[in-house]
């Protein structure tokens, strides 16, 4: 009996010590080049959004170290936290801050960062022109086409995106820990309710219905076509390089523009006048 007592107290206490503290380690490039495509990975890079644009980790989301208190919370405890920078001191400095303030999740700082990554051949993704001039040129991925894929619809049922063929559609690829998903998502709500002749679909990457379904009430927002992609299929589809990612198809579902990162007003009634076309 008392072997069984403390049994049961040595599993308690080890159950209590993984629970209640997260995981901090500084790796080598190729660790992080073998789980990019985990949808159980978030890569963050912590630079200015100058540097992000300049070439980044492919699924990177830029988050800048210098507004950290204010995206640090929002992060994902149950996802690895890959922190990337130029050289590796930044994203050292992230994980330090993350430690101190008690993150709980499993986070990684890649030595060495983008330079470390392009040293070892791996490829950086770039936002080759300011979207803005992209407007009246020909897609940056030609070939991308509406997906045949089938999603689980937030409220129940499923629905399979070629089924908005017919009429134009925007499909924004989000997740509610993303400070820049959760910055634009209103303004994206509010061009759902304008442009009635287009249609807006709002795939959550990798989360699940009671997680998107709080953010919303929370925030006040009312969305008519959510969809659930617990396994990232459609960032793999469409070749997205990090969240938030927005693509325009055209009634036959060509691809007429993405954009990349956080939409602004102007920019977005811009693609949405070229969408009308």
């Amino acid at each position: 009996m008392r072997k069984a007592f403390a049994l049961f107290f040595l599993l308690a206490a080890l159950l209590a010590a993984c629970g209640g503290k997260g995981s901090f380690e500084t790796v080598a490039p190729s660790d992080l080049k073998k789980h990019l495509d985990d949808p159980g990975v978030v890569v963050v890079d912590v630079r200015t959004p100058a540097e992000y644009l300049q070439g980044h980790v492919p699924r990177a989301v830029n988050l800048p170290l210098q507004e950290i208190e204010d995206w640090y919370k929002d992060l994902p405890t149950d996802k690895e936290i890959y922190l990337v920078c130029r050289s590796g001191h930044r994203s050292a400095q992230a994980m330090e801050f993350l430690k101190k303030h008690g993150f709980k999740g499993k986070v990684k700082s890649v030595k060495g960062g983008t330079l470390a990554w392009a040293q070892e051949g791996y490829p950086l993704s770039t936002a080759e022109e300011d979207p803005a001039k992209v407007l009246g040129k020909a897609p940056a991925h030609p070939k991308l086409t509406l997906p045949d894929l089938t999603l689980k619809r937030l409220g129940g049922g499923e629905v399979n995106l070629q089924q908005f063929k017919g009429r134009p559609v925007v499909i924004n690829l989000w997740a509610t820990w993303c400070p820049p998903c959760r910055a634009e998502m209103p303004l994206l709500a509010e061009a759902q309710s304008r442009y009635s002749g287009v249609t807006f679909v709002f795939v959550n990457q990798g989360e699940d219905e009671a997680t998107i379904r709080k953010f919303l009430d929370e925030k006040g927002l009312v969305l008519e076509w959510v969809l659930l992609d617990p396994e990232s299929k459609l960032s793999h589809l469409l070749r997205a390089n990090g969240l938030p990612t927005t693509y325009f198809f055209d009634a036959e579902g060509n691809l007429v523009a993405l954009h990349p990162g956080q939409l602004i007003e102007g920019l977005l009634e811009k693609y949405l006048e070229k969408l009308a076309r």
